[in-house]
């Protein structure tokens, strides 16, 4: 999520740590106080990178490991390679941080890393709304002969496709830009105006129009649900209670990873003298909108107890090969195997 304003040239940041460019008394302090702030954020990225490659892996290893896979686990599997590619390039943006924004990789792996930046947002997002609509299908119309592994994995290659053909902007703008005297990896859009669109673009493609999609079919979900529970009064509460936490964990972790960082992009249009306060809310929403791709895996790993029983159960997988791996099809719309290393996932 490289930088892409300028205040001081052309009333839009390119960095909003440009001491000049703030208005926020005394500068002496600032400079100190803004450096020290900074030079926190390549530590916390290594973290999250770190933690968010092994879990992902373990995410990725728990799928595969399973030889007869639900439509869920296709969603799940996206979800984590997408975060996967983008953490294994977050090393080049906690590069340039320690270098203080100085770019040593060429032209060539800034367009690439700044593609599979933004990309993975798109993507992430894409998949998570899809799962949202496969949820609402599985529990209001379980019946529906739509919902297979070869049309999830159609779906899940379009939104892909789809993610990256919205980065054709990033494409052709991205650059490595001389500012002063640094080499800087950049979004080098030609003025204001431009910027003004493609946050725009970002903002109602990437955060907009799938938050309205999610909250709407998540609904609809929750409402087939607790109308199901008057009806058979308590035999689906159990269930109706953890489907209920998983939902609200989904979106609520949807909300405060990304609304922070599309909110301040926003808001950062028309601010043309940006505060110091200003300047750590913007690069904290940034260190949010990073950490999505760490705590989706952490999240499954935690209260999924499927994969979970994966890699804790892998060790016994020969001597429970004898037995039956039949699929039942709840009510509910949900899937469950008779196989514990196979266990579907209700997200």
């Amino acid at each position: 999520m490289n930088d892409t304003r300028n205040f001081c040239q052309n009333n839009h940041t390119e960095n909003l740590t440009d001491l000049s460019c703030l208005n926020s008394r005394p500068s002496s302090y600032n400079h100190i106080d803004i450096t020290t702030f900074m030079h926190i954020f390549p530590s916390i990225y290594g973290i999250l990178c770190s933690v968010g490659v092994l879990a992902n892996g373990m995410v990725i290893y728990a799928v595969k490991s399973c030889k007869k896979k639900m439509v869920s686990d296709i969603y799940v599997l996206n979800l984590a390679i997408a975060d996967m590619l983008f953490l294994l390039v977050m090393p080049f943006n906690i590069h340039q941080l320690v270098r203080d924004r100085q770019w040593v990789f060429g032209n060539f792996m800034c367009k690439a890393v700044v593609v599979v930046d933004v990309s993975n947002q798109f993507t992430t997002v894409g998949i998570v709304t899809v799962l949202c609509i496969d949820r609402y299908i599985a529990v209001v119309h379980p019946a529906s002969e739509k919902r297979t592994i070869q049309w999830t994995i159609i779906i899940n290659l379009l939104v892909w496709l789809g993610s990256f053909l919205l980065t054709v902007p990033v494409m052709l703008y991205a650059k490595v830009v001389r500012r002063r005297h640094l080499q800087v990896c950049m979004l080098n859009l030609d003025g204001p105006e431009d910027m003004y669109w493609y946050t725009l673009y970002q903002s109602i493609l990437g955060f907009i129009i799938p938050l309205i999609i999610i909250s709407t079919f998540y609904s609809l979900t929750l409402y087939h649900v607790f109308s199901s529970i008057r009806r058979v009064k308590r035999k689906q509460s159990v269930w109706a209670k953890r489907a209920t936490k998983m939902v609200l964990m989904v979106i609520a972790l949807f909300l405060i990873c990304w609304s922070p960082y599309h909110v301040i992009q926003v808001v950062n249009l028309a601010n043309n003298t940006p505060t110091i306060a200003f300047v750590y809310a913007y690069h904290i929403s940034i260190c949010l909108s990073y950490s999505h791709s760490c705590i989706n895996p952490l999240m499954l790993l935690i209260f999924a107890q499927s994969y979970r029983e994966r890699l804790c159960s892998r060790n016994t997988l020969q001597s429970s090969q004898h037995s039956s791996k039949a699929t039942v099809v709840k009510a509910d719309g949900s899937s469950v195997t008779n196989d514990p290393n196979c266990r579907s996932t209700v997200i």
